[in-house]
């Protein structure tokens, strides 16, 4: 931490970047949010940062979501990226696992691989699942792969062999070779980024990895430069990850993977999960809304779902630990289309930042979420951000009139009526995939939404799907900025074993799990964190030995002497997932790789109550006609969010209105505003 009095967490989005600055002292905030501004983001953050007034010299701490990694992935604008593998295993990227976008459209085709075969390159070499070197690696196999790289213009380079986690050797030797032949040109090791079984995801994480490395080591480069130059700030810089906290820039250039989705992410653990537990609910679905997408996270009596595996495109996962996140293309800045089969469909393109929604004026003619909110009366166009940026209702209007409207004979309000029901399925599809699909029964949790959007939707959502409360946040806007700085400093670290009980010699096995706690100990360390401020989590991943998937449990502090409690748990999750296991003495347990999980606890601030003298009705605005699922449009009362008083009750229908976003509360809603400011909503069914 620097010297200064205050935390900063930045968040770039596809339409607009957040920028929250938080007094440590007195709880004071500033914010700013301002147009991104791609391809060159630095600019936009330099305008939050100045149009929330704060100074470099005084910040203690900045801290910043790594957007840019995931855009680069989505939009296939990574580096021009080649894969050296074993030879006879040329074609486990391109092969990846059995399955398809679409069951019924018979004449599709799968997308372009993120690098082609022709720059899939073998090298005759080989490793034993257990390590033994069963073909010595090929020196000359190599140099010809690096020169064929440096002839096609490769930046970066993948390696990954059979088996290499096991023993690395060759992945370490093949980097240096590739060092002396390509210099200058990014190296990603399988061992270093994903050390575990099962080739295609290993290959898979790998090849993300190297795919995007060299543009954020470039892009964190230059953002630590505008800062030191255009904003005096020469203290750490912390990135958020997607695995639920943050890491230093030197980390996140070596492993930028580790900030796949990331912004979100924050947004759901450190604001979602916060606010549920100031306002007394451990179990929360977290969602976001933002310009572009539409994410839905699960904390469970106060921590976050974790999964090992999700997919960033199409059969392309990434293996590294991530809070479980549900995504769908259904933001703000999503479009409204018509396809050929005369289907009215919302997403998943965007208008982005540029040209932006319709009613923005700056030459976007397609109908976006925002434009169907502004028709419908919900959100209004004279205090868009605030009144900060001005945008024209006759646009949004005239875009769902021509676009959509033509195709029915529907009016601009039919239009928008039915473009919100579209979106509202498909915002429902990304619940029920992440709650009930998944066992988790909505009635035992509350919604907090956040992004810009969130609100919008929140209170028709926690209806249809059953949640009997909605929490608003008092800057859901600035969810994931907000979220950046109450995040901890989180790694997790994985040494593979793949060993049953008869084969452990404990001692070694000890041995392995401690240098693995230094090891991850030294990396906070490192990072200026206390011993003292050092959290160590240990875990194994468990499997009988003719699975392929493996679970991850809990491994009780101490010596291990036995793996009872570890097969007891792991005994217990099959049980939950599939509902039996394995007669005893059927397969043996397989003890695949230890893990362990270091949290770096590290100064942030909390929310302050509110003081305020206004009264309810000092906050209410005016009446006008909203419309509402159920209700069509009616007369709704319009509240100021900034007046509303600590213990403030109101029923909807009614709009709250703020600078970031606009809470909508139809018929039969009723809300309590509590002393942090949260608004809780309870829904009547």
């Amino acid at each position: 931490m620097g010297k200064g009095k205050w935390v900063v967490g930045t968040d770039i989005g596809g339409t607009f970047t957040d920028v929250i600055g938080v007094n440590l002292e007195t709880g004071e905030q500033r914010i700013g949010k301002v147009p991104s501004t791609p391809p060159t983001f630095f600019d936009g953050v330099i305008n939050g940062l100045k149009r929330a007034g704060l100074r470099g010299e005084d910040v203690a701490s900045f801290r910043h979501g790594a957007t840019v990694s995931t855009n680069a992935i989505l939009e296939r604008k990574g580096v021009k990226t080649a894969l050296i593998t074993t030879v006879g295993f040329r074609d486990v990227l391109g092969g990846g696992r059995a399955e398809r976008i679409s069951a019924f459209e018979l004449d599709w085709d799968p997308p372009e691989l993120i690098i082609p075969r022709r720059d899939v390159l073998t090298v005759r070499e080989r490793v034993s699942p257990y390590g033994e070197i069963l073909t010595p690696l090929s020196e000359e196999d190599v140099v010809t792969a690096a020169r064929k790289c440096r002839k096609r213009g490769v930046e970066s380079v993948a390696v990954v062999y059979m088996d290499s986690f096991m023993n690395p050797a060759h992945e370490v030797r093949t980097r240096e070779i590739l060092q002396r032949e390509l210099p200058g040109v990014d190296v990603t090791l399988s061992h270093e980024v994903l050390p575990q079984m099962l080739e295609f995801e290993r290959t898979c994480t790998t090849v993300l990895n190297a795919y995007i490395a060299p543009i954020l080591k470039n892009y964190l480069s230059g953002l630590s430069s505008r800062l030191k130059k255009d904003w005096n700030f020469n203290g750490p810089i912390l990135v958020t990850t997607s695995g639920g906290g943050v890491i230093g820039m030197d980390e996140a250039a070596k492993m930028p993977a580790k900030t796949f989705h990331s912004s979100p992410v924050s947004g759901a653990v450190g604001m979602a999960g916060y606010i549920g537990s100031l306002a007394g609910f451990e179990n929360v679905i977290a969602f976001e809304t933002g310009g572009t997408t539409n994410n839905v996270s699960m904390i469970y009596r106060g921590s976050p779902a974790i999964t090992h595996e999700w997919k960033i495109l199409w059969n392309v996962p990434c293996c590294l630990p991530s809070v479980d996140t549900v995504y769908i293309g259904s933001g703000g800045g999503s479009i409204g289309w018509v396809d050929k089969g005369k289907i009215l469909n919302v997403g998943p393109q965007s208008m982005g930042a540029v040209p932006g929604p319709a009613c923005y004026g700056q030459g976007g003619e397609e109908p976006t979420n925002t434009d169907c909110q502004i028709v419908l009366g919900r959100i209004d166009p004279e205090y868009y951000l605030g009144g900060e940026l001005k945008v024209d209702g006759n646009l949004s209007r005239k875009a769902l009139s021509e676009k959509i409207g033509s195709h029915y004979g529907w009016t601009a309000e039919e239009s928008a009526a039915n473009m919100y029901r579209v979106a509202m399925a498909n915002l429902m599809m990304a619940m029920r995939i992440q709650t009930v699909a998944r066992g988790w029964d909505p009635r035992d949790f509350a919604i907090v939404p956040y992004g810009g959007g969130g609100s919008l939707y929140a209170c028709d959502l926690a209806r249809e799907i059953g949640s009997p409360t909605v929490v608003v946040p008092p800057l859901p806007g600035y969810a994931s900025a907000f979220g950046a700085i109450r995040v901890d400093m989180k790694q997790e670290f994985t040494t593979p074993i793949h060993k049953v009980e008869e084969e452990i010699d404990f001692g070694w096995l000890n041995d392995e799990f401690d240098a693995l706690v230094k090891r991850a100990v030294g990396i906070l360390k490192s990072e200026g964190i206390a011993e003292t401020d050092i959290v160590v989590e240990r875990l194994a991943d468990v499997k009988y030995f003719s699975q392929s998937r493996f679970f991850t449990v809990a491994v009780e502090p101490g010596r291990i002497d036995n793996v009872d409690g570890i097969t007891t748990t792991f005994m217990g999750a099959m049980r939950e997932a599939y509902g039996y296991t394995l007669p005893p003495g059927y397969a043996p347990v397989e003890i695949v790789n230890l893990r362990v999980v270091v949290r770096g606890r590290i100064e942030k601030p909390d929310l302050q109550p509110i003081e305020r003298t206004s009264t309810l009705r000092d906050a209410h605005k005016c009446n006008r006609m909203v419309w509402f699922q159920d209700a069509g449009f009616v007369q709704t009362d319009i509240y100021q969010r900034e007046l509303l008083p600590a213990g403030a009750t109101f029923d909807g229908p009614a709009i709250v209105e703020q600078a970031d976003t606009t809470v909508v509360m139809p018929p039969r809603t009723h809300c309590r505003v509590d002393n942090y400011g949260n608004l809780i909503i309870q829904v009547e069914r």
